[in-house]
């Protein structure tokens, strides 16, 4: 028998067409049944999340000689009525503040333009020999196009956001209900995991997993503490020197500083704007946001947020704003505020198996023998 040599061009053909009918597949199979998954996962993810976030207190309560039934409902207890206090005491105002803020924007933009006419008319000559606008009527019409497109955004924006919080009422009921039944159950759920994975990685996944949700886990826990107090300062301070939307303000900040440097920026640019608006003083102005400056960059930074959630994360500057921008890219906020903990938890990996990735090379302890 002779063996039959098959023309090039016809495996080249057949291996097409098997990649196109591999990838036809793979589309039907995600439109069948990935996508509907991914669509429902979501507040189960969110779960598992609050579920590992908590742990720790219903490990502390167990070792206190309570039952893990009774540990769990002590916990989710205590956060229904703290949930339900800041709804009773909070939310109102807030509420009554965005009312406010509603009816009286049409005042607000014209003390604004009038607030931008007085700061820029001491500066016209400068401004007109840089042919620059001079008032804000010039002002507005030169950002006319860039004013209109980012008002269409803000309201696409709101529209979305308004939109997907009626499809998400289910999640009210879903993610509070899972994330007890995940709390109960969450010793078993981790131990079950290592079981299914072949037993000579066992160890090392389990060391692994330790070094991941430690670091992880205590950058969020932490973080999450510091939102709470940042934004209980923040809201105090601010109703104090009687700023408007105070406690809108407030209240946002805190969640806002999970973002490093942006939310610290967008927070000093709505004090600004706040004060602005409601036709305060140029002095004013300039101390209210220098305070907010001075409490996120010098007493949270600086102080606070070390002593709570630890020194570092052990991760340069450079690339936290590079895991910023990357988890915006692909995930949204909720990338940008996950990015910073996931990257640390992965250096943290890293450096079990490879230690020099953790050193510093300047304190190493290596001289140069000058002697030799």
């Amino acid at each position: 028998m002779s063996n039959r040599s098959y023309p090039r061009v016809f495996i080249a053909a057949c291996v097409l067409v098997a990649a196109a009918a591999s990838v036809y597949v793979g589309v039907l199979v995600y439109d069948i049944l990935l996508k509907p998954v991914l669509e429902v996962l979501p507040p189960f993810a969110i779960a598992f999340v609050f579920a590992f976030l908590m742990n720790p207190i219903v490990d502390w309560l167990e070792q206190r000689a309570l039952s893990r039934g009774w540990a769990v409902a002590a916990v989710g207890l205590a956060f229904v009525i703290a949930f339900l206090l800041v709804g009773f005491l909070l939310v109102p105002q807030i509420v009554d503040q965005a009312t406010q803020l509603a009816r009286n924007l049409p005042s607000y933009a014209r003390s604004s333009a009038e607030w931008i006419d007085r700061t820029l008319a001491g500066r016209k000559p400068l401004l007109e020999s840089l042919h620059l606008p001079s008032d804000a009527g010039q002002l507005a019409k030169h950002f006319s196009k860039q004013l209109e497109s980012a008002a269409a955004s803000s309201l696409a924006f709101l529209a979305n956001l308004l939109a997907g919080a009626v499809s998400k009422l289910l999640w009210i009921i879903v993610i509070p209900l899972s994330t007890l039944w995940l709390l109960k159950d969450y010793k078993y759920i981790t131990a079950k995991a290592l079981h299914l994975s072949p037993e000579r990685y066992r160890q090392s996944l389990e060391t692994l997993g330790n070094i991941v949700s430690g670091v992880f886990g205590r950058y969020i826990r932490g973080m999450a503490a510091v939102a709470v107090v940042y934004s209980v300062v923040s809201c105090i301070w601010l109703t104090a020197v009687r700023l408007d939307y105070a406690l809108i303000i407030g209240s946002l900040s805190g969640p806002l500083y999970f973002l490093p440097y942006l939310g610290a920026l967008v927070t000093i640019l709505a004090v600004a704007v706040a004060a602005v608006a409601s036709s305060h003083s140029a002095a004013y102005v300039f101390a209210v946001v220098a305070a907010m400056a001075v409490q996120n960059f010098i007493v949270f930074d600086l102080v606070i947020t070390p002593r709570i959630v630890g020194r570092s994360v052990g991760l340069h500057p450079v690339l936290m704003l590079l895991a910023l921008a990357l988890g915006a890219k692909f995930f949204g906020v909720v990338g940008m505020i996950l990015a910073v903990p996931l990257l640390a938890a992965a250096q943290a990996a890293l450096g079990q198996y490879y230690p020099r990735l953790l050193e510093n090379p300047l304190n190493s302890g290596h001289q140069s023998d000058e002697s030799k």
